[in-house]
Protein backbone atom coordinates (compact mmCIF):
# COMPACT_ATOMS: atom_id res chain seq x y z
CA UNK A 1 0.00 0.00 0.00
CA UNK A 2 2.93 1.94 0.33
CA UNK A 3 4.45 1.79 -2.55
CA UNK A 4 1.62 2.55 -4.62
CA UNK A 5 1.07 5.70 -2.63
CA UNK A 6 4.50 6.66 -2.85
CA UNK A 7 4.17 6.16 -6.88
CA UNK A 8 0.86 8.30 -6.43
CA UNK A 9 2.80 11.35 -4.48
CA UNK A 10 5.59 10.91 -6.73
CA UNK A 11 3.42 11.90 -10.20
CA UNK A 12 1.18 13.93 -8.25
CA UNK A 13 3.91 16.68 -7.13
CA UNK A 14 5.90 15.58 -10.03
CA UNK A 15 8.98 14.02 -8.47
CA UNK A 16 11.21 10.97 -9.16
CA UNK A 17 11.44 8.47 -6.29
CA UNK A 18 12.71 4.90 -6.99
CA UNK A 19 10.85 2.64 -4.61
CA UNK A 20 10.74 -0.70 -3.39
CA UNK A 21 8.31 -2.23 -0.95
CA UNK A 22 9.28 -5.81 0.59
CA UNK A 23 8.52 -7.74 3.54
CA UNK A 24 10.41 -9.72 6.38
CA UNK A 25 7.54 -12.43 5.84
CA UNK A 26 6.31 -12.02 2.38
CA UNK A 27 5.59 -14.80 0.41
CA UNK A 28 7.22 -14.00 -3.41
CA UNK A 29 4.55 -13.48 -6.05
CA UNK A 30 1.44 -12.89 -3.57
CA UNK A 31 -0.83 -10.56 -4.77
CA UNK A 32 -1.60 -7.25 -3.02
CA UNK A 33 -4.48 -7.74 -0.03
CA UNK A 34 -8.05 -7.50 -0.83
CA UNK A 35 -7.97 -4.79 1.88
CA UNK A 36 -5.15 -2.90 0.87
CA UNK A 37 -6.86 -2.58 -2.88
CA UNK A 38 -10.51 -1.20 -1.63
CA UNK A 39 -8.84 1.20 0.31
CA UNK A 40 -6.08 2.53 -2.54
CA UNK A 41 -9.23 2.00 -4.90
CA UNK A 42 -10.99 4.65 -2.22
CA UNK A 43 -8.39 7.15 -3.11
CA UNK A 44 -8.40 6.41 -6.73
CA UNK A 45 -4.90 5.19 -6.64
CA UNK A 46 -4.30 1.94 -9.11
CA UNK A 47 -2.22 -0.26 -8.48
CA UNK A 48 -1.07 -3.81 -9.15
CA UNK A 49 1.92 -5.67 -7.08
CA UNK A 50 2.96 -8.48 -5.68
CA UNK A 51 4.89 -9.50 -2.63
CA UNK A 52 8.73 -9.92 -2.30
CA UNK A 53 10.74 -10.55 0.57
CA UNK A 54 13.50 -7.84 1.92
CA UNK A 55 16.94 -8.97 0.17
CA UNK A 56 20.45 -8.32 0.67
CA UNK A 57 20.24 -6.68 -3.03
CA UNK A 58 17.59 -4.61 -1.82
CA UNK A 59 19.91 -3.21 0.77
CA UNK A 60 22.75 -2.99 -1.55
CA UNK A 61 20.24 -0.84 -3.72
CA UNK A 62 18.60 1.17 -1.36
CA UNK A 63 19.30 5.02 0.62
CA UNK A 64 16.50 4.80 2.91
CA UNK A 65 15.25 1.42 4.78
CA UNK A 66 11.64 2.70 6.66
CA UNK A 67 10.19 0.17 8.62
CA UNK A 68 6.53 0.09 10.36
CA UNK A 69 7.83 -1.57 13.08
CA UNK A 70 10.77 -2.15 15.34
CA UNK A 71 10.91 -5.95 14.06
CA UNK A 72 11.27 -5.10 10.20
CA UNK A 73 13.84 -3.01 11.25
CA UNK A 74 15.84 -5.49 13.25
CA UNK A 75 15.34 -7.68 10.57
CA UNK A 76 16.69 -5.48 8.00
CA UNK A 77 19.98 -4.31 10.18
CA UNK A 78 20.72 -8.26 10.69
CA UNK A 79 20.44 -9.05 7.38
CA UNK A 80 22.74 -6.76 6.45
CA UNK A 81 25.07 -7.66 9.04
CA UNK A 82 24.87 -11.37 8.56
CA UNK A 83 25.64 -10.31 5.10
CA UNK A 84 28.18 -7.77 5.71
CA UNK A 85 30.72 -9.02 2.81
CA UNK A 86 28.35 -7.96 0.69
CA UNK A 87 26.70 -4.81 2.01
CA UNK A 88 29.42 -2.11 1.78
CA UNK A 89 30.11 0.08 5.14
CA UNK A 90 30.00 3.25 3.26
CA UNK A 91 26.91 2.66 1.33
CA UNK A 92 24.79 0.85 4.22
CA UNK A 93 21.43 2.42 4.30
CA UNK A 94 19.65 4.70 6.40
CA UNK A 95 17.61 2.64 8.85
CA UNK A 96 14.23 4.31 10.23
CA UNK A 97 10.92 3.50 11.69
CA UNK A 98 8.78 5.64 8.89
CA UNK A 99 6.85 6.71 12.09
CA UNK A 100 9.82 8.27 13.53
CA UNK A 101 9.64 6.72 17.48
CA UNK A 102 6.59 5.22 17.03
CA UNK A 103 5.65 1.66 14.89
CA UNK A 104 2.95 1.35 13.21
CA UNK A 105 0.45 -1.74 13.58
CA UNK A 106 0.56 -3.99 10.39
CA UNK A 107 -2.63 -4.46 9.02
CA UNK A 108 -2.03 -8.28 7.56
CA UNK A 109 -5.30 -9.83 8.54
CA UNK A 110 -6.29 -7.29 11.02
CA UNK A 111 -9.15 -6.33 8.56
CA UNK A 112 -10.36 -3.71 6.60
CA UNK A 113 -10.26 -0.87 9.30
CA UNK A 114 -6.57 -2.16 10.23
CA UNK A 115 -5.71 -1.40 6.80
CA UNK A 116 -7.84 1.95 6.46
CA UNK A 117 -5.96 3.40 9.71
CA UNK A 118 -2.85 2.24 8.14
CA UNK A 119 -3.79 4.48 5.31
CA UNK A 120 -4.91 7.61 7.22
CA UNK A 121 -1.25 7.31 9.19
CA UNK A 122 0.82 7.25 5.97
CA UNK A 123 -1.03 10.34 4.32
CA UNK A 124 0.20 11.89 7.02
CA UNK A 125 3.74 10.42 7.34
CA UNK A 126 4.71 9.66 3.98
CA UNK A 127 4.74 13.26 2.29
CA UNK A 128 7.38 14.31 5.02
CA UNK A 129 9.74 11.69 4.48
CA UNK A 130 9.75 11.88 0.44
CA UNK A 131 9.51 15.77 0.82
CA UNK A 132 13.05 15.36 2.71
CA UNK A 133 14.67 13.29 -0.38
CA UNK A 134 12.77 14.40 -3.27
CA UNK A 135 14.58 15.23 -6.92
CA UNK A 136 12.90 16.77 -9.12
CA UNK A 137 11.98 15.02 -12.58
CA UNK A 138 14.46 16.40 -15.21
CA UNK A 139 12.63 17.98 -18.20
Amino acid sequence: MAHAMVQQWSLTNNMSIEVVSRGIRANAGDPTTAEALLVLAKAQIKWQGTSQQLSVTDLNWADYVWGMTHEHLDFAINLGAERGATVKQQTLPNYQLLAGASELLDPLNAGLAAYEKLFCSLQELLPNRLAAIQKPLEA
